[in-house]
């Protein structure tokens, strides 16, 4: 089959929306709890945010499978929990942790910019590890894209360069490595048919309750006791229930239908939604090299969409004929 990138699908529409609000409502909910600490603290730490935002997915995903959920287990071999647990490793752990990290240091639009580097290094990887042949425009689109990201950063370098900045850039690059490796991993995973309790709920349940600890171990138990009205309707309504949740299940819908390098191409235009809503919500500056920067991205995302067809592997669908042509994962 030779597919065509078309116009992204309703879930992978809807994932670009959730994704690109994400930083946007987190740095907000930053910016909020150092305004209105509680006990002289920010109540908004990764901890607590994730760990009420994973659980919240984690239940959701899990109890619906709850009654098969020890014999789906049961049917895994060696290879497939080491492919469970890389996944968790890298998409629900290490990258949240770097994603929240460098987006203390950093503008939204910047660290916007910067995680947009996951969709060539996710696409190299993919074509390394699962061996889905690369879009013909590929080449064209990764120079446009990889200009979008150097214009602005370029211009934050010349002006005055905070040490926190450098850090935030570090926190960026680690968190582009790891849900770019996670973004293979989780197709790798989409392709085996496994159900939804198996694939999201104890993974993130299991990594929640991991931020959970590194909370009590950081910061005691009365850091789960300076909640205030604001903090349960912004976290967990807002952030848990509706990015975090509704933003995996949309991706995980995308997965079973795209590739990888489908879903990351389509997925730079997050940084559509995240410049605008930066720029609307929390009043960050939309400069001519911001703009610049931008276009550039989408023009590097569309000039796979015009350049022809792309040549991949089929795309999964639950069953065991299609888990059995994936390749082993080690």
């Amino acid at each position: 089959m030779n597919p065509r990138i078309g116009w992204p699908s309703l879930p992978l529409a809807l994932y670009i929306l959730l994704r690109g609000l994400d930083a946007t409502v987190l740095k907000g909910l930053q910016d909020y709890g150092l305004q209105h600490p509680v006990r002289g603290e920010n109540p908004i730490s990764f901890c607590n945010v994730f760990f009420l935002a994973q659980l919240t997915v984690g239940l959701a995903a899990l109890l619906p499978g709850r009654r098969t959920l020890a014999a789906d287990l049961a049917r895994l071999g060696p290879a497939d929990r080491r492919l469970l647990a890389l996944d968790a490793l890298l998409g629900l752990f290490l990258g949240p942790i770097a994603y929240y990290l460098a987006l203390e240091s950093l503008p939204v639009i910047s660290q916007t910019l910067l995680f947009a580097l996951v969709l060539p290094v996710s696409a190299v990887l993919a074509r390394w590890r699962l061996g889905e042949a690369l879009p013909g425009g590929f080449w064209l689109s990764v120079p446009l894209i990889g200009a979008g990201l150097v214009l602005p950063q370029a211009a934050m370098a010349m002006g005055v360069w905070r040490m926190d900045q450098a850090a935030g850039l570090a926190w960026a690059l680690v968190g582009v490595l790891a849900f770019s490796g996670s973004a293979v991993s989780g197709r790798a995973i989409a392709g085996r048919g496994w159900p939804p309790a198996v694939t999201v709920g104890v993974p993130t349940l299991l990594t929640a309750l991991v931020f959970a600890g590194i909370a009590l171990v950081l910061f005691g138990p009365h850091h789960f006791l300076l909640l205030r009205l604001w903090w349960l309707v912004g976290v967990i309504g807002l952030y848990a229930l509706t990015l975090s949740l509704g933003r995996e299940l949309a991706l995980r819908r995308a997965y079973r239908h795209c590739s990888v390098v489908v879903v990351s191409l389509w997925g730079s235009l997050t940084l559509v939604v995240a410049v605008l809503s930066a720029a609307l919500l929390l009043g960050e500056p939309l400069t001519g090299r911001v703009l610049a920067g931008s276009a550039l991205v989408l023009g590097g995302v569309l000039a796979s969409r015009w350049s022809g067809p792309i040549r991949s592997a089929p795309s999964p669908v639950s069953g065991t004929r299609d888990a059995d042509r994936m390749p082993p994962w080690p």
